[in-house]
């Protein structure tokens, strides 16, 4: 009998602080010699070693229910986390909690008589082989969901963490309800920020000279009219508006005052991506004749759990 993968029937361990396999195996060992003088009267001895240290951390399901999942090959076990839930998970840095128990939040340890994939836990229905010989339901505990997420316009310009209206931060320019940090046209005149930055962002092209750079100017050209109304074919992009062929577009030529009335503001884009670290603390793990408490479980990290391209409209 493998005694390094096999949890004792007969004992109720305890783990602090983290899991310490290696303290654990040399615990199970020196309580086996002891129970063997002893005697143990209830069945065979079974002992797991918990070791996903080197697994890694998989996920399979959708905004609903997701599970969370290790597998440890060499001794075919596996670890899962099975949220239900409607909340969004890993959409902003910080900590999503959710209470364990039998019925909820569930975690499940899981021992198989042959090797796993990670298509046992992505299919809708578990298939029956390979067969559990060993399984362990928490029934109670919290799972931290620990998100470090960013955002990006991609207008070359670097985040810059203030509140300052004409810093890239969280500060809103336009006052269109995006911050400028993620706000792809920063002044609301329906041209991106990325276009009117110039080649080089640490020195931002001012057509008009006036002190304010061109992504934070509602005039570029200074010719008293919005740059927003002066898209003359009204598609939401004065970039593309130019009266004189082969000339400037509208916006930058003071000499062309062409205008029509623009009130909405053009579909915006960003981007999130999302690293994401699962935790476990006070998880309580049993079975029907064995119990096993871990104070801190650290299920390990899935980058980019999260890497979506997000589109919006502001209201104007």
């Amino acid at each position: 009998m493998n005694y390094t993968s096999i949890l004792k029937k007969c004992v109720t361990l305890y783990c602090y602080k983290t899991l310490d396999c290696n303290h654990m195996r040399k615990s199970l060992l020196l309580i086996f010699f002891a129970l063997l003088f002893l005697g143990c009267n209830d069945g065979d001895i079974i002992v797991t070693n918990f070791d996903f240290q080197d697994a890694q951390l998989q996920q399979c399901g959708d905004t609903t229910n997701s599970v969370f999942f290790k597998i440890n090959p060499q001794v075919n076990e596996s670890i899962s986390l099975n949220i239900p839930t409607t909340q969004e998970l890993f959409i902003e840095s910080g900590t999503q909690s959710f209470i364990l128990s039998s019925t909820a939040s569930i975690v499940n340890y899981r021992g198989f008589d042959d090797s796993i994939s990670s298509t046992y836990f992505c299919n809708p229905v578990p298939p029956s082989s390979p067969g559990v010989i060993l399984e362990y339901i928490g029934t109670s505990g919290v799972a931290r969901l620990i998100s470090d997420t960013t955002v990006d316009d991609f207008d070359g310009i670097d985040f810059v963490s203030s509140d300052d209206l004409f810093q890239e931060g969280f500060g809103d320019f336009d006052g269109d309800g995006i911050p400028n940090y993620y706000d792809f046209d920063d002044d609301g005149d329906n041209v991106l920020t990325s276009q009117e930055i110039g080649d080089d962002p640490s020195n931002p092209r001012d057509t008009d000279l006036d002190g304010m750079p061109d992504y934070l100017d509602t005039d570029d050209d200074n010719d008293g009219i919005l740059t927003i109304n002066e898209d003359i074919d009204q598609n939401l992009n004065p970039a593309n508006d130019i009266a004189t062929p082969g000339g400037l577009p509208n916006y930058l030529d003071p000499d062309t005052t062409i205008s029509v009335v623009i009130e909405n503001y053009r579909e915006h884009l960003y981007n999130r991506t999302s690293d994401g670290t699962i935790i476990i603390d006070n998880l309580v793990l049993v079975s029907s004749d064995a119990q096993i408490t871990i104070e801190t479980l650290s299920l390990g990290v899935i980058e980019q759990i999260r890497n979506e391209t997000i589109t919006l409209t502001p209201e104007f």
